[in-house]
């Protein structure tokens, strides 16, 4: 069984006129896509001890499966090509840049904390908050994202996060015990922001719990030590970018039955 994924060129204008000069500019954007996927982590065998706050509700995120696998020790293959590794460099960038500015900024805001750690040791969780913000003594909790254009015409027209970002931030919320926070989310392209306020409603809190069932469920599981059974067909999104899964479907089908988490609208 074999998975094959097309890997995009970072590079887009190598059609042009015979170029005759000592520059070979084939062989420079050759040389500029390995030294993208020289920044990725390297493959090979890897323990997660935590949940992942920015997976929940996402792809692998949701399979019982892979966090079984994962807390188990498994071999972890980085599929991103050169594209995904420079938009999550500029994600990453952008991060560094607006948080800095927030760090500059007085008024109503007292003090700033950025990528504060936050950890919970049951269901084992680890992550790591973009901003925490004094607001006339009250902590607001903060997420920076970034949006192709596609995506930000949805979230400005929703006004509302991404399923799987609401859920990350949610869980911050539940962890430090906040009733407010926001999301931040700039247009890659125009550099655009928009602010959407979150708060600690009954609607959101039965959400959030919800998914913490989830987690105990799937850790106990582990700590049971049944491997779950495949919950995706090979060609689901879900598999599609997971890390392990040539290995997950390599291996054996499995002997205990549990539901994907399934994200709630």
């Amino acid at each position: 069984m074999s998975f094959v994924i097309m890997a995009r060129d970072i590079v887009k204008n190598l059609k042009f006129k015979k170029y005759e000069g000592k520059f070979d500019p084939k062989e420079f954007a050759k040389m500029l896509d390995e030294a993208y996927l020289a920044t990725k982590r390297a493959d090979g065998e890897m323990t997660k001890y935590t949940f992942s706050p920015s997976s929940f509700g996402y792809g692998n995120g949701n399979c019982p499966r892979y966090w079984y696998m994962a807390f188990s020790g498994a071999n972890f293959v980085d599929s991103n090509d050169s594209q995904a590794v420079a938009n999550m460099a500029q994600g990453t960038q952008a991060h560094e840049r607006i948080q800095g500015l927030i760090e500059k900024m007085g008024g109503h805001i007292k003090s700033v904390q950025t990528e504060m750690e936050i950890k919970n040791e049951y269901p084992p969780i680890r992550g790591f908050i973009d901003l925490v913000i004094n607001w006339d003594d009250e902590e607001i909790l903060g997420e920076i994202k970034t949006a192709k254009q596609e995506v930000w015409d949805t979230r400005q027209a929703e006004m509302s996060p991404s399923a799987n970002h609401m859920l990350q931030l949610l869980t911050y919320m539940k962890l430090r015990n906040v009733k407010e926070a926001f999301f931040l989310y700039e247009n890659k392209n125009t550099q655009e922001i928009l602010i959407i306020p979150i708060q600690m409603n009954d609607k959101n809190k039965e959400l959030i719990d919800n998914l913490f069932v989830w987690l105990c469920e799937v850790y106990d599981n582990y700590k049971d030590g049944g491997l779950p059974m495949r919950p995706f067909l090979k060609t689901s999104y879900a598999c599609k970018g997971c890390p392990i899964k040539k290995e997950c479907w390599s291996g054996p089908t499995g002997e205990v039955q549990i539901e994907p988490y399934e994200v709630q609208k």
